[in-house]
């Protein structure tokens, strides 16, 4: 008779140490861990000890250098590494870090391509990979994370076309790019995007002409920085719709046509660079 309420009483040890670990926050923070003991042990270099000494399993991967958690659920909110001085790749494993909402790893040595991993982060609202040695083409999967108001990516080598699904980042306030090896047109869904403040695209090797409706659905726009590229074309004539502008940067370009009288009308431009292009005309405003 007893040995009849062994396979029930197994079944339940099992079920609730399924529950306890899928749902408390020590296994939580352990998956965190995991992910993170992964991103350091392809770091190569880390010439100031900061992770070699303070990424320990044997402590609380909250009190982590770099790691911010939340304090409900104890898990990985925003990792910052910027200035960290490391070198070596990312682990696909980033993309464990399901709870990130910020990720800084910029100013660092960081080469190989940007993990197309990332995209699992769909809480993600700043991404800055900037000033590294990051290569490759620009994962299009990126664009899924619909949260993303930041992504900063520029100083770094990466190649190829600026995928058009940079349109789909509804929330997209901040989008860089400059300093790479980018090439193709200026994707015109970014310009559907409302809450687009800055766009820097400068020192690429963009072609083709700069998209007409540039202003049309964009009302706080504020950065233009399309300078050092091969753009052609010109300048458009609905500029004057950016009323937010506050610096329009085309210089060193192709460039060609009259320079549209339309932009003495934008009362908070500040800065204006038009120099070594093709174009006729003068400014009859003072900025």
């Amino acid at each position: 008779m007893e040995n009849s309420y062994i396979p029930t009483l197994a079944f339940i040890l099992l079920f609730n140490i399924t529950t306890l670990t899928s749902s408390t926050p020590f296994f939580n923070s352990t998956r965190d861990q995991l992910a993170l003991i992964s991103v350091k042990n392809t770091i190569t270099s880390d010439p100031r000890g900061l992770l070699t000494t303070n990424w320990s399993t044997h402590t609380p991967v909250c009190n982590w250098i770099g790691v911010t958690c939340s304090v409900k659920n104890h898990r990985v909110t925003a990792l910052n590494i910027s200035h960290f001085d490391l070198s070596g790749t990312i682990a696909p494993h980033i993309g464990n870090l399901t709870f990130l909402r910020s990720l800084d790893l910029s100013f660092n040595n960081f080469t190989d391509t940007i993990p197309s991993d990332l995209s699992n982060l769909r809480r993600l609202e700043e991404l800055h990979t900037g000033a590294n040695a990051f290569s490759g083409g620009i994962p299009p999967s990126l664009f899924n994370i619909t949260s993303l108001q930041i992504l900063d990516m520029g100083y770094n080598f990466l190649n190829g076309d600026i995928p058009e699904e940079v349109g789909n980042l509804s929330s997209l306030q901040v989008f860089n790019l400059g300093y790479n090896n980018l090439t193709g047109s200026v994707p015109r869904g970014v310009f559907n995007v409302s809450s687009l403040v800055e766009i820097i695209l400068r020192n690429n090797n963009l072609s083709n002409y700069i998209p007409s409706d540039i202003c049309n659905n964009t009302p706080i726009l504020r950065i233009i920085s399309f300078s050092g590229n091969q753009l052609s074309g010109k300048i458009p004539a609905t500029i004057w719709k950016c009323r937010e502008l506050e610096a329009l940067f085309l210089s060193s370009n192709h460039l060609n046509g009259s320079i549209p009288g339309e932009i003495g009308s934008l009362s908070k431009l500040s800065k204006l660079l038009l120099g070594i292009n093709n174009l006729e005309g003068m400014l009859n405003f003072i900025i």
